[in-house]
Parts: structure tokens; sequence; C-alpha cells
């Protein structure tokens, strides 16, 4: 069995190779996409944006400064606001608030399937 896989690796024929292959050229495809790239500049452009708005507020004489946490709010608040722009948000609560992901809904055991 080594055998078989000596010859495999040897011969870059080896299904973990060519997996990792795979996955390196889609790695540096994304890398050099043009319009990725352009998406990621003005993500970080907004990033500066929105904490430099945030830092207004900030004592910075008392030696504050931004803490993990609040670096991690800015930075989904610019994902969340990328998502509404790019129409990627999720809808999965209808009107009602009830959860709409499933073709029924979601209703305790026994009650009644509402006409809607």
């Amino acid at each position: 069995m080594s055998d078989r896989h000596y010859s495999l690796f040897a011969n870059n024929q080896h299904p973990i190779q060519l997996h990792t292959y795979n996955e390196y050229n889609t790695f540096l495809k994304e890398i050099h996409d043009q319009k990725e790239a352009e998406t990621q500049e003005d993500l970080k452009a907004r990033f500066d944006e929105v904490a430099e708005a945030r830092d207004a507020g900030l004592n910075k004489a008392d030696g504050e400064s931004f803490s993990i946490d609040e670096l991690s709010e800015i930075y989904m608040q610019v994902k969340a606001e990328h998502r509404d722009q790019t129409n990627m948000s999720l809808t999965t609560r209808d009107k009602k608030g009830d959860i709409s992901d499933y073709l029924e809904s979601r209703r305790p055991f026994g009650a009644e399937v509402s006409k809607e």
C-alpha cells in the first residue's frame, strides 16, 4: 500500500496533492481578482471611516483606545452594510417574526396550519 502512495506522490497524482493544487489555484484566483480587490479596499475605507467616527468619542488623554470587542463591532457593522448593499442579507423571519426558512412554518405540536 505504501508503494502505491509513494508512486502516486512521485507522479503528482495522489488525491491529496490534486485537492491541494485545486484549493491553492482557487486561492490564487481570489487574491488576483481585480473586482474582489476593489471591494476589499472599499470595505477597508469604510472600516477606517467608522473607526474615525467612533474614535472622536474616546478620551485619548486618559489613554482610552478601542478594545477587541469594539473593533469587532465596527467590523460586523461594515460587513452588514456590505451585505445589505449586495443583497446578501438573510431574511429568515417573516413580518410576524416567525422563522420562515423552511417550507412549513414552525408551530407547536398539534396546532392548526394557518392559511395565509
